[in-house]
């Protein structure tokens, strides 16, 4: 082969190459973009400042009532009751804490490592897809994939601070029906599993008020929502680390 039939072809897989990764950009910019609509929209998330969730949630058949705050721009506090005694898990912008009397300790306590990292992730007000350019996410298409019969679109988010999730998008809706979140535990790799369901309008946002959640396959917890509410006023000193 001539080194000019060398350079064509060259140039002509770098050609079809170019245009592959450009179908897959728009095809993924695509698959955001019905996801946010399907959930009420982007302006209709930044115009959220503050939410309120209440329910509960059902692990080794105990149930705990739960309650889920959260305040811009990624303020974040979870609250369960066991036994009279408050678990709590929070994020003030720079430290995630916990209190957790189960463990010996009615103080709060700084949390690091791999579960302070995801809680730190999963602070952002508007979710990962709204705005990822920006926030210098990377989003991969990896396939259509199906689960329990639903055709659903595999995506695996890459966050700016190198941490990863899965989400599985419903292709009919665009809806979030799983998401898959790994992290280092105790040495081991601990693959979690959340699967969505039981959406419900609130204020013109599509709201999941069913979680399910697994633990490297062994389903762990129910998480079942009762109440979701707002621009609710929220005091941002509920979220700060007090020792």
């Amino acid at each position: 082969m001539g080194r000019v039939s060398r350079l064509t072809l060259a140039a002509a897989l770098a050609l079809v190459a170019s245009i592959t990764l450009a179908a897959q950009a728009q095809t993924v910019d695509d698959i955001v973009a019905k996801n946010l609509k399907a959930k009420g929209g982007a302006e209709k998330w930044k115009s959220i400042q503050t939410m309120k969730m209440s329910g509960k949630v059902t692990t080794q058949g105990i149930e705990l009532p739960m309650t889920v705050m959260a305040k811009r721009p990624n303020l974040m506090r979870q609250e369960m009751t066991l036994q009279d005694k408050k678990i709590v898990q929070s994020f003030d912008g720079t430290t995630v804490w916990v209190i957790n009397p189960m463990m010996g300790s009615d103080t709060a306590q700084e949390m690091t490592g791999p579960q302070a990292d995801m809680a730190k992730s999963q602070a952002d007000c508007d979710g990962d897809l709204v705005d990822y350019k920006t926030k210098g996410t990377t989003i991969d298409l990896i396939g259509q994939e199906t689960i329990d019969g639903t055709k659903v679109y595999h995506l695996k988010v890459t966050r700016k601070n190198g941490t990863t999730r899965e989400l599985f998008l419903d292709a009919d809706t665009g809806i979030d029906v799983r998401t898959i979140s790994t992290m280092e535990q105790n040495g081991q790799q601990a693959t979690i599993t959340s699967d969505l369901s039981n959406y419900q309008n609130v204020d013109g946002v599509m709201v999941p008020f069913s979680v399910k959640q697994s633990l490297n396959g062994t389903p762990i917890a129910q998480m079942t929502i009762d109440k979701v509410e707002f621009n609710v006023p929220i005091e941002t000193s509920l979220f700060k680390l007090k020792q």
